[in-house]
């Protein structure tokens, strides 16, 4: 069981990196939401 767990997750790691590789990209990383509270942009429904 262990075995199939790495092999899983060695798999869904490679399924990434040839995604990103395929679009010449990365995703972008320059959001947080620290962004949204900085700003004043607060869900005021929750």
């Amino acid at each position: 069981m262990g075995a199939f767990l790495t092999i899983a997750v060695v798999l869904i790691g490679v399924y990434a990196v040839i995604k990103a590789v395929r679009k010449r990209k990365l995703p972008s990383n320059n959001y947080t939401p620290f962004d949204d509270i900085t700003n004043g942009k607060v869900d005021k429904d929750n």
